[in-house]
Protein backbone atom coordinates (compact mmCIF):
# COMPACT_ATOMS: atom_id res chain seq x y z
CA UNK A 1 0.00 0.00 0.00
CA UNK A 2 0.95 3.88 -0.08
CA UNK A 3 0.95 4.18 3.58
CA UNK A 4 1.84 2.30 6.45
CA UNK A 5 0.79 2.14 10.47
CA UNK A 6 1.35 0.42 12.79
CA UNK A 7 0.88 -15.57 -1.80
CA UNK A 8 3.47 -17.66 -1.96
CA UNK A 9 5.50 -14.92 -0.95
CA UNK A 10 9.16 -15.08 0.73
CA UNK A 11 11.29 -12.28 2.80
CA UNK A 12 15.05 -13.37 3.02
CA UNK A 13 18.28 -11.73 4.41
CA UNK A 14 21.89 -12.52 4.12
CA UNK A 15 23.48 -14.24 1.10
CA UNK A 16 21.09 -16.40 -0.90
CA UNK A 17 23.73 -18.27 -2.60
CA UNK A 18 25.11 -19.64 0.64
CA UNK A 19 23.16 -19.67 3.11
CA UNK A 20 20.02 -22.30 4.71
CA UNK A 21 16.87 -20.89 5.59
CA UNK A 22 14.96 -22.44 8.92
CA UNK A 23 11.45 -22.73 8.67
CA UNK A 24 10.01 -20.11 12.20
CA UNK A 25 6.24 -19.45 11.24
CA UNK A 26 3.90 -21.34 9.43
CA UNK A 27 0.46 -19.18 9.33
CA UNK A 28 -2.59 -20.94 7.38
CA UNK A 29 -6.06 -22.40 8.85
CA UNK A 30 -7.77 -21.36 12.08
CA UNK A 31 -5.14 -20.12 13.69
CA UNK A 32 -4.08 -17.59 11.20
CA UNK A 33 -5.76 -14.85 12.25
CA UNK A 34 -4.13 -15.51 15.63
CA UNK A 35 -0.98 -14.10 14.28
CA UNK A 36 -2.31 -10.63 13.30
CA UNK A 37 -4.25 -7.34 14.59
CA UNK A 38 -7.15 -6.07 12.82
CA UNK A 39 -6.80 -2.61 12.10
CA UNK A 40 -10.15 -0.34 12.38
CA UNK A 41 -8.92 3.24 11.90
CA UNK A 42 -9.91 5.15 9.55
CA UNK A 43 -8.28 4.28 5.83
CA UNK A 44 -4.69 6.22 5.67
CA UNK A 45 -5.11 6.22 1.78
CA UNK A 46 -8.50 7.80 1.98
CA UNK A 47 -10.46 4.53 0.51
CA UNK A 48 -13.81 4.48 0.76
CA UNK A 49 -13.81 1.23 3.24
CA UNK A 50 -15.08 0.79 6.86
CA UNK A 51 -12.23 -1.93 8.88
CA UNK A 52 -13.93 -4.10 10.93
CA UNK A 53 -12.44 -5.42 13.81
CA UNK A 54 -12.51 -9.21 14.50
CA UNK A 55 -15.28 -10.63 15.91
CA UNK A 56 -17.70 -8.34 13.41
CA UNK A 57 -15.69 -9.49 10.47
CA UNK A 58 -16.61 -13.10 12.11
CA UNK A 59 -20.13 -12.55 12.52
CA UNK A 60 -20.43 -11.17 9.26
CA UNK A 61 -18.70 -13.60 7.37
CA UNK A 62 -15.80 -11.34 6.51
CA UNK A 63 -13.18 -14.12 7.47
CA UNK A 64 -13.46 -17.64 7.24
CA UNK A 65 -11.43 -20.71 6.78
CA UNK A 66 -11.88 -24.16 4.77
CA UNK A 67 -9.28 -26.82 5.84
CA UNK A 68 -5.77 -24.95 5.96
CA UNK A 69 -6.97 -22.11 3.44
CA UNK A 70 -7.95 -18.72 5.05
CA UNK A 71 -10.45 -16.41 3.50
CA UNK A 72 -10.77 -12.80 4.12
CA UNK A 73 -14.29 -10.86 1.99
CA UNK A 74 -15.79 -7.49 1.84
CA UNK A 75 -19.47 -7.19 2.57
CA UNK A 76 -21.19 -8.65 -0.95
CA UNK A 77 -24.92 -8.22 0.66
CA UNK A 78 -25.74 -4.78 1.97
CA UNK A 79 -24.86 -1.29 0.72
CA UNK A 80 -22.46 0.68 2.10
CA UNK A 81 -22.93 3.82 4.22
CA UNK A 82 -20.65 5.42 7.19
CA UNK A 83 -16.65 5.37 6.01
CA UNK A 84 -17.61 3.00 3.25
CA UNK A 85 -17.81 -0.73 2.11
CA UNK A 86 -17.12 -3.15 5.32
CA UNK A 87 -13.57 -5.06 4.60
CA UNK A 88 -10.33 -6.13 7.04
CA UNK A 89 -7.23 -5.18 6.69
CA UNK A 90 -4.51 -7.23 9.15
CA UNK A 91 -1.37 -6.51 10.55
CA UNK A 92 0.66 -9.49 11.66
CA UNK A 93 1.78 -9.03 15.86
CA UNK A 94 5.52 -10.07 15.01
CA UNK A 95 7.82 -7.52 13.08
CA UNK A 96 10.82 -9.31 10.69
CA UNK A 97 14.27 -7.85 10.20
CA UNK A 98 16.76 -8.02 7.48
CA UNK A 99 17.83 -11.87 7.92
CA UNK A 100 13.82 -13.11 7.43
CA UNK A 101 12.09 -15.18 4.90
CA UNK A 102 8.40 -14.89 4.49
CA UNK A 103 6.38 -16.95 1.92
CA UNK A 104 2.76 -16.49 0.98
CA UNK A 105 0.77 -19.05 -0.90
CA UNK A 106 -2.22 -17.16 -2.55
CA UNK A 107 -5.13 -19.31 -4.48
CA UNK A 108 -7.13 -16.15 -4.98
CA UNK A 109 -7.07 -12.07 -4.64
CA UNK A 110 -9.22 -9.42 -5.00
CA UNK A 111 -10.58 -7.97 -8.34
CA UNK A 112 -12.57 -5.70 -9.93
CA UNK A 113 -13.45 -2.04 -10.47
CA UNK A 114 -12.77 0.02 -7.28
CA UNK A 115 -10.99 -2.08 -5.36
CA UNK A 116 -7.18 -1.74 -4.34
CA UNK A 117 -5.84 -4.89 -2.57
CA UNK A 118 -2.33 -5.48 -1.19
CA UNK A 119 -0.15 -7.70 0.28
CA UNK A 120 2.73 -5.20 1.94
CA UNK A 121 4.71 -4.80 4.50
CA UNK A 122 5.55 -1.55 6.71
CA UNK A 123 8.26 -0.48 9.39
CA UNK A 124 7.09 1.49 12.65
CA UNK A 125 7.36 5.26 12.27
CA UNK A 126 6.10 5.49 8.36
CA UNK A 127 8.03 5.66 6.14
CA UNK A 128 11.35 6.37 8.75
CA UNK A 129 11.50 2.37 8.40
CA UNK A 130 10.72 2.09 4.70
CA UNK A 131 7.46 -0.19 2.81
CA UNK A 132 7.88 -3.34 0.32
CA UNK A 133 4.92 -3.39 -1.76
CA UNK A 134 4.81 -7.37 -2.94
CA UNK A 135 1.08 -7.60 -4.67
CA UNK A 136 -0.65 -4.53 -5.19
CA UNK A 137 -2.57 -3.21 -7.78
CA UNK A 138 -6.29 -1.20 -8.64
CA UNK A 139 -9.42 -2.10 -10.28
CA UNK A 140 -9.02 -4.68 -13.39
CA UNK A 141 -5.08 -4.40 -13.59
CA UNK A 142 -3.63 -7.70 -15.10
CA UNK A 143 0.02 -7.22 -14.00
CA UNK A 144 1.41 -6.76 -10.71
CA UNK A 145 2.91 -3.86 -9.31
CA UNK A 146 6.49 -4.25 -6.56
CA UNK A 147 7.43 -0.98 -5.37
CA UNK A 148 9.34 0.06 -2.44
CA UNK A 149 8.99 3.43 -0.56
CA UNK A 150 11.53 5.54 1.60
CA UNK A 151 11.16 8.40 3.37
CA UNK A 152 11.46 11.88 1.71
CA UNK A 153 15.40 13.13 1.36
CA UNK A 154 16.15 9.13 2.12
CA UNK A 155 18.05 9.04 -0.83
CA UNK A 156 17.08 5.68 -2.60
CA UNK A 157 17.09 6.28 -6.55
CA UNK A 158 17.08 3.26 -8.77
CA UNK A 159 18.00 5.93 -12.09
CA UNK A 160 21.30 4.30 -14.10
CA UNK A 161 21.71 1.27 -11.45
CA UNK A 162 22.20 -2.44 -12.80
CA UNK A 163 19.06 -4.53 -12.17
CA UNK A 164 18.73 -8.00 -13.46
CA UNK A 165 15.13 -8.23 -13.34
CA UNK A 166 12.34 -9.39 -15.61
CA UNK A 167 10.06 -7.00 -14.88
CA UNK A 168 10.13 -3.19 -16.07
CA UNK A 169 10.91 -0.41 -14.19
CA UNK A 170 7.80 2.08 -14.74
CA UNK A 171 9.49 4.73 -12.06
CA UNK A 172 12.86 4.84 -10.29
CA UNK A 173 13.17 6.96 -6.73
CA UNK A 174 11.84 5.26 -3.66
CA UNK A 175 11.50 8.25 -1.46
CA UNK A 176 8.51 10.33 -0.76
CA UNK A 177 8.02 13.83 -2.85
CA UNK A 178 10.53 13.07 -4.96
CA UNK A 179 10.47 15.18 -8.21
CA UNK A 180 9.26 14.33 -11.58
CA UNK A 181 6.95 11.77 -10.51
CA UNK A 182 3.54 11.28 -7.95
CA UNK A 183 4.14 12.02 -4.31
CA UNK A 184 3.66 8.42 -3.19
CA UNK A 185 4.68 6.69 -6.65
CA UNK A 186 7.77 5.27 -5.27
CA UNK A 187 9.81 2.98 -7.16
CA UNK A 188 8.13 0.72 -8.98
CA UNK A 189 8.44 -2.61 -10.92
CA UNK A 190 5.70 -3.79 -13.41
CA UNK A 191 4.88 -7.85 -13.68
CA UNK A 192 5.31 -8.62 -17.35
CA UNK A 193 3.42 -11.53 -16.68
CA UNK A 194 -0.57 -11.08 -17.35
CA UNK A 195 -1.55 -13.89 -14.80
CA UNK A 196 0.32 -12.16 -12.12
CA UNK A 197 -2.44 -10.14 -11.01
CA UNK A 198 -6.32 -10.55 -10.97
CA UNK A 199 -8.58 -12.22 -12.93
CA UNK A 200 -6.04 -14.88 -14.89
CA UNK A 201 -3.87 -15.14 -11.27
CA UNK A 202 -7.53 -16.39 -10.17
CA UNK A 203 -8.26 -18.57 -12.97
CA UNK A 204 -4.58 -19.87 -13.25
CA UNK A 205 -5.46 -21.27 -9.06
CA UNK A 206 -3.01 -18.12 -7.72
CA UNK A 207 0.67 -18.53 -7.18
CA UNK A 208 3.54 -17.59 -4.72
CA UNK A 209 5.10 -14.27 -4.41
CA UNK A 210 8.67 -14.71 -3.16
CA UNK A 211 9.91 -11.55 -1.67
CA UNK A 212 14.24 -12.29 -0.16
CA UNK A 213 15.53 -8.80 1.80
CA UNK A 214 19.27 -9.18 2.29
CA UNK A 215 22.30 -7.28 2.49
CA UNK A 216 22.56 -6.52 -0.84
CA UNK A 217 18.82 -5.72 -1.34
CA UNK A 218 15.40 -6.13 -1.93
CA UNK A 219 14.26 -8.75 -4.79
CA UNK A 220 11.08 -10.29 -5.76
CA UNK A 221 9.99 -13.52 -7.63
CA UNK A 222 6.55 -14.91 -8.72
CA UNK A 223 5.55 -18.04 -9.68
CA UNK A 224 2.47 -19.52 -10.81
CA UNK A 225 0.46 -22.23 -8.82
CA UNK A 226 1.85 -24.78 -11.21
CA UNK A 227 5.45 -23.81 -11.48
CA UNK A 228 5.90 -23.11 -7.85
CA UNK A 229 9.51 -24.29 -7.48
CA UNK A 230 10.27 -28.20 -5.44
CA UNK A 231 12.51 -26.41 -3.03
CA UNK A 232 9.69 -23.90 -2.00
CA UNK A 233 7.14 -26.49 -1.37
CA UNK A 234 8.96 -28.55 0.25
CA UNK A 235 9.75 -25.79 2.82
CA UNK A 236 13.64 -25.86 1.89
CA UNK A 237 14.05 -22.48 0.01
CA UNK A 238 17.02 -21.76 -1.97
CA UNK A 239 16.74 -18.58 -3.73
CA UNK A 240 20.10 -19.04 -5.84
CA UNK A 241 18.37 -21.87 -7.71
CA UNK A 242 15.71 -19.80 -8.53
CA UNK A 243 16.86 -17.49 -11.94
CA UNK A 244 16.32 -13.66 -12.56
CA UNK A 245 13.62 -11.83 -9.95
CA UNK A 246 10.39 -10.22 -11.38
CA UNK A 247 11.78 -7.17 -9.42
CA UNK A 248 15.39 -6.29 -8.17
CA UNK A 249 16.12 -3.21 -5.63
CA UNK A 250 19.62 -3.00 -4.68
CA UNK A 251 21.07 -1.57 -2.08
CA UNK A 252 24.20 0.53 -2.36
CA UNK A 253 25.22 4.33 -1.96
CA UNK A 254 22.05 5.08 -4.42
CA UNK A 255 20.01 3.12 -1.99
CA UNK A 256 21.08 2.43 2.16
CA UNK A 257 20.25 -0.39 3.64
CA UNK A 258 19.04 1.63 6.30
CA UNK A 259 16.18 2.99 5.17
CA UNK A 260 14.35 -0.39 5.76
CA UNK A 261 14.17 -1.45 9.42
CA UNK A 262 12.01 -4.14 11.28
CA UNK A 263 8.69 -4.90 8.63
CA UNK A 264 4.80 -6.12 9.86
CA UNK A 265 3.13 -8.26 7.10
CA UNK A 266 -0.16 -6.24 6.12
CA UNK A 267 -2.43 -7.60 3.80
CA UNK A 268 -5.66 -5.51 3.11
CA UNK A 269 -8.54 -4.41 0.54
CA UNK A 270 -9.80 -0.99 0.23
CA UNK A 271 -11.61 0.45 -2.37
CA UNK A 272 -11.20 4.16 -4.55
CA UNK A 273 -8.70 5.65 -2.34
CA UNK A 274 -5.50 7.92 -3.64
CA UNK A 275 -5.16 5.33 -6.03
CA UNK A 276 -8.04 3.59 -7.41
CA UNK A 277 -10.48 6.19 -6.76
CA UNK A 278 -9.01 9.37 -9.15
CA UNK A 279 -11.11 9.96 -12.49
CA UNK A 280 -7.62 9.52 -14.69
CA UNK A 281 -7.41 6.18 -13.40
CA UNK A 282 -10.97 4.57 -12.21
CA UNK A 283 -12.76 6.08 -15.79
CA UNK A 284 -9.74 6.80 -17.59
CA UNK A 285 -7.54 4.58 -17.37
CA UNK A 286 -9.52 1.60 -16.67
CA UNK A 287 -12.75 2.83 -18.21
CA UNK A 288 -14.86 1.54 -15.17
CA UNK A 289 -18.37 2.80 -14.49
CA UNK A 290 -19.43 5.81 -12.93
CA UNK A 291 -17.54 7.25 -10.24
CA UNK A 292 -15.87 5.04 -7.74
CA UNK A 293 -17.59 5.55 -4.56
CA UNK A 294 -20.91 5.41 -5.92
CA UNK A 295 -20.39 2.25 -7.43
CA UNK A 296 -18.54 0.93 -4.66
CA UNK A 297 -21.82 2.22 -2.21
CA UNK A 298 -24.28 0.90 -4.08
CA UNK A 299 -23.20 -2.59 -5.74
CA UNK A 300 -22.86 -5.20 -3.02
CA UNK A 301 -23.03 -8.18 -5.76
CA UNK A 302 -20.42 -6.80 -7.76
CA UNK A 303 -17.91 -7.78 -5.25
CA UNK A 304 -18.22 -11.13 -5.12
CA UNK A 305 -14.75 -12.14 -6.10
CA UNK A 306 -13.21 -9.39 -4.15
CA UNK A 307 -11.69 -11.34 -1.94
CA UNK A 308 -8.27 -13.21 -0.71
CA UNK A 309 -7.76 -17.00 -0.23
CA UNK A 310 -4.44 -17.54 1.96
CA UNK A 311 -3.33 -21.13 1.58
CA UNK A 312 -0.30 -20.24 4.00
CA UNK A 313 2.16 -17.42 4.97
CA UNK A 314 5.64 -18.70 5.93
CA UNK A 315 8.75 -17.24 7.62
CA UNK A 316 11.97 -18.20 7.34
CA UNK A 317 15.35 -17.30 9.22
CA UNK A 318 18.81 -17.65 7.04
CA UNK A 319 21.37 -18.95 8.74
CA UNK A 320 25.46 -18.94 6.91
CA UNK A 321 26.07 -22.42 5.61
CA UNK A 322 29.22 -24.40 7.51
Amino acid sequence: MKFATSLAVILAVGSSTASAYRLVDNWSGKSFFDQFSFFTDADPTNGYVDYVDRNTAQKEGLISTSGSTVFLRTDTKNIAKGRGRKSVRLESKKSYKQGTLIVADIQHMPVGCGTCPAFWTFGPDWPNSGEIDILEGVNTMSKNAMTLHTKAGGGCNMAGIKRDQKGLATSQICDLNAPGQLADAGCSVEDPSTSSYGTAFNKNGGGTYATLWDASGIRIWFWPASAVPTDVRKNNPSPARWGRPTATFPFGSHCPASLFQSQNIIINLTFCGDWAGGAGVYNGQFNCPGTCVDFVRSNPTAFKEAYWAFRSIKTYAQSSSK
